[in-house]
């Protein structure tokens, strides 16, 4: 006996299987589906960033990188980090910079006790010797490549001073364009002027404010006469560039007969040039990477668009055969709560209760599932309704078959398409309610999704940004047409007048 119903069971899914592998509808639709399912698995594979953490990773705005060898596209410039050791982790560090001094007293060398290493400047005058201001550089060549200036550029240099009572120090930071022969320095005094250290450092110095290509007006107007944007000023198409630092130790005849030392660690010198095209579809305002978003933001779809077409399928299947198979009271109590719930708007409602809930991600699916039952409930009473008069039913109750048994036995099974089907159907009405809501500023701010990134649009007016515009969109668009495609296909096959019709 069990044998035969399992051999049943078996022939009756291998033609469903058939009939649904010939649906030009559910191969489309479950490809769209799978392409998604695979890219939100894939994410940490696919891309090394953080969806919501990582920012800044170029310029913001950048266009996709492969607009760079498009017509129009010449001036576009990637990111440049042109030092290999900025930290001054390898111990040889002649490999890496150049070290320049003229003066006897001073020499360079490995200090390994400092941050991951860093470079000892230490200049040493017996009380013998001749007094002598004496000057160090440290710097790296590097070739800028780009025909265009980068979107903004930023310096990172931290020192440590050691013994500077004895001798006055003073430190310069530069940027030289060999090609044009010109030179850009900032000091490390107070809006980048040239001010001498008198004193040991315990704690790093570093320029105030940081060297970046937006400083303030104030700052780049006292500082090189000028309110143009330093990265085009300074990085405006190909050349050859040195930046370093400059060490002068103001030894002066007043410090001569006296034994004199001091030390310099530069613990940090760094120089990044962030590009204007960046990734495969560019940057937002805050210089993330729009295809982490995207891709990760398909998690959030996918799993918010499932869960809650389940939670609402379940309630609805649940009030539906309730109220369709017992009736009286019960089937009038529950039809108008359903009627109650149905006639109220549904995104207003929606905003209330997110708004005093709030809006985490698991509180979304829950509101999204226990307000899309209502419909499915009532086309499951129908159901119930025209399936309690037939014979085998009658029959059932004849033989003493109770209410569970009937329920779970005869009628379950028989609304088991219509189940599938709203499953498949229910899932883009969640996406792109969740999606409205995000869009809203109504999201979780600890994930990403596809209708956040359209309100990080609307937020900071990025319209013209069409990278960062149309990808959500148009995902958004295509797996909910995906399950439209596999619940119409499947409705196909499991309804049978549809599939004779056809």
């Amino acid at each position: 006996m069990y044998r035969k119903k399992l051999k049943r069971t078996l022939t009756s899914t291998k033609k469903v299987l058939t009939a649904f592998i010939k649906s030009k509808r559910a191969t489309i639709g479950l490809g769209i589906i799978l392409f998604f399912c695979i890219i939100a698995i894939t994410a940490p594979i696919l891309t090394p960033y953080n969806p919501t953490q990582s920012k800044y990773l170029s310029g913001t705005r950048a266009v996709p990188i492969w607009m760079r060898y498009l017509p129009g596209g010449e001036k576009l410039s990637e990111n440049l980090f042109p030092a290999k050791d900025p930290n001054f982790k390898n111990a040889n560090i002649r490999q890496t910079w150049n070290l320049e001094t003229s003066s006897p007293y001073i020499t360079f060398e490995y200090v390994a006790g400092i941050g991951d290493g860093s470079l000892g400047v230490i200049f040493s005058r017996k009380s013998t010797q001749t007094p002598q201001i004496s000057e160090a550089k440290i710097t790296f060549n590097f070739n800028y490549p780009y025909k265009g200036p980068p979107d903004r550029f930023d310096a990172d240099v931290k020192i440590f001073v050691e013994d500077a009572s004895g001798v006055p120090i003073q430190l310069t930071f530069f940027i030289i364009d060999e090609t044009r022969n010109k030179t850009y320095t900032w000091g490390f005094g107070s809006g980048w002027k040239d001010e001498n250290i008198t004193s040991t450092a315990t704690q790093a110095i570093t320029p105030f404010p940081p060297i970046h290509s937006a400083a303030e007006l104030s700052y780049r107007r006292q500082r090189f006469g000028t309110e143009q944007e330093l990265s085009s000023l300074i990085f405006p198409e190909t050349a050859n560039y040195t930046f370093g630092l400059n060490i002068v130790f103001w030894d002066n005849p007043s410090l001569a007969g006296k034994n004199v030392k001091a030390i310099v660690y530069v613990d940090t010198m760094e120089l990044k040039l962030y590009g204007t095209a960046f990734g495969l579809l560019g940057t937002t305002w805050e210089g993330a990477d729009v295809f982490t978003q995207l891709i990760y933001g398909a998690r959030i779809s996918l799993i918010v668009g499932l869960l809650a077409s389940i939670i609402s399928v379940l309630i609805g299947l649940i009030v539906g055969l309730v109220s369709g198979f017992l009736g009286g009271v019960i089937d009038e109590a529950l039809m108008r709560i359903n009627d109650a719930l149905l006639v109220l708007p549904g995104l207003p409602l929606l905003i209330v209760l997110i708004a005093v809930l709030g809006a985490r991600l698991h509180v979304i699916i829950l509101v999204l599932g226990f307000l899309g039952w209502m419909g499915f409930a009532r086309v499951v009473r129908s159901q119930v309704l025209s399936l309690k008069e037939r014979p085998f039913i009658e029959a059932a109750k004849a033989v003493g078959a109770g209410t569970g048994h009937i329920i779970f036995k005869h009628i379950v099974p028989n609304v088991m398409g219509l189940v599938y089907v709203t499953l498949a159907t229910s899932v883009p009405g969640a996406i792109v309610g969740e999606a409205a809501l995000s869009w809203l500023g109504y999201y979780d701010p600890y994930v990403i999704s596809w209708g956040r990134m359209l309100n990080e649009v609307q937020m900071h007016n990025g319209y013209t940004c069409w990278w960062w515009i149309i990808p959500p969109g148009l995902c958004i668009a295509a797996l909910s047409i995906a399950f439209v495609l596999l619940g119409y296909a499947l409705d196909e096959i499991l309804n049978p007048r549809l599939r004779v019709r056809r």
